[in-house]
């Protein structure tokens, strides 16, 4: 999991069976299953209704030009990122136990 912190600083951990974490909110974050067993784990919010902005469909609302100039680099950088018209969100937005 690696998650990036106010500052531009990255944190990458690899957790265990067992293993908690807390990524605050509005933290950008990545959960990716290294290995080569399937893994299965919980994910809590502190909302009735997680607000996940989606990096690969918030990225894609700006042009090229502005995330250059956001993240300090040649706005060509962001070229290869892929055209996603909207986030694949995997998890369901509503709660179905209390709606």
């Amino acid at each position: 999991m690696t998650v990036l912190s106010p500052g531009a600083k990255v944190d990458t951990y690899e957790l265990s069976p067992g293993d908690m974490y807390f990524i605050p909110r509005a933290y950008p974050h990545h959960i990716e299953n290294i290995g080569v067993e399937e893994i299965h784990f919980l994910i809590l919010f502190d909302q009735a209704n997680s607000e996940d902005i989606g990096y690969t469909g918030g990225l894609r609302a700006y042009t090229n030009e502005v995330l250059g100039a956001a993240f300090g680099c040649d706005p060509k950088f962001f070229e290869n990122l892929p055209p996603y018209a909207e986030d694949a969100l995997i998890v369901g937005r509503k709660n179905p136990v209390s709606p």
